[in-house]
């Protein structure tokens, strides 16, 4: 009596093979995703942490006398005190005078300062700054732009924002993501889509910005929003004031003088 031959398969099949392919494939994109999602997150908490250093030598600057309540903006008027840096250039020539700011200021005039890392976004890609402590600061490598309301000197669209002022500080930005421009500041939308909406795409869906009451917040820009979308989300009093519609002000005081006046 014969008996059949069992006949041993080795390997794989190719169907086998390219489900095999298949499940790697999609554990790989999943796998990928996953990285990427951390390391944006991790870049957006680094953002969030610079600005809140800045919002410390923002509040530091203010408390000094010559600088009483002022947060500095790009295209102040320059303090003629000082000797070797231009003030109007860039809002970070302020704090960098500043002594905890720790920046190496130029011996000469037109010379070169250097700033600590938190002036730069760490998914800026304008330009390359090294993992050094410290990079030569300007108009590429300063990865935030100073926004202002001219509260300071009406006549100085760039002029410093004063905290003291009345106004809702929580709804004006100080800073924000953006491309810095010579002596400029953010103060109307043509400036925001100038300077702050070519870096929109540094943080998936959203833009970092520091207010001038101090607070940081991520604030949504998603592809499907309209770039005056974006501007009225980051400034909504700004944007309002734009539209002829008064920003609203801070304070009881001003609620019970309107009330005062309604009555009458």
């Amino acid at each position: 009596m014969k008996t059949a031959r069992i006949r041993k398969r080795y390997g794989f099949t190719l169907i086998e093979l390219m489900v095999v392919i298949a499940i790697l494939a999609v554990i790989g994109a999943i796998g990928a995703v996953a990285i990427w999602s951390r390391a944006g997150a991790g870049n957006d908490q680094a953002c969030k942490e610079n600005l809140e250093q800045l919002s410390k030598l923002g509040m530091m600057y203010g408390d000094d006398r010559a600088h009483s309540a002022l947060l500095p903006t790009s295209g102040m008027d320059d303090d003629p005190d000082t000797e070797n840096v231009n003030e109007t250039h860039g809002w970070w020539i302020a704090l960098a005078q500043l002594d905890e700011c720790e920046a190496q200021l130029p011996s000469k005039p037109k010379g070169k300062i250097k700033l600590p890392a938190y002036f730069h976004c760490p998914v800026d890609n304008r330009a390359q700054v090294g993992n050094e402590k410290t990079f030569t600061a300007d108009y590429k490598t300063v990865s935030y732009v100073s926004w202002t309301d001219a509260s300071e000197d009406p006549e100085n669209p760039n002029s410093c924002i004063r905290t003291s002022a009345k106004q809702r500080l929580e709804n004006l930005p100080w800073l924000t993501d953006g491309n810095p421009e010579k002596s400029q500041s953010v103060h109307d939308y043509a400036g925001f889509v100038k300077m702050v909406m070519p870096a929109v795409e540094r943080h998936k869906d959203k833009i970092m910005v520091l207010y001038a009451s101090g607070a940081v917040k991520a604030v949504a820009a998603t592809d499907d929003m309209k770039p005056e979308e974006i501007f009225a989300a980051v400034a909504p009093d700004m944007a309002k004031a734009e539209m002829g519609q008064p920003a609203p002000k801070a304070g009881k005081k001003d609620t019970k003088d309107k009330k005062k006046k309604d009555k009458k």
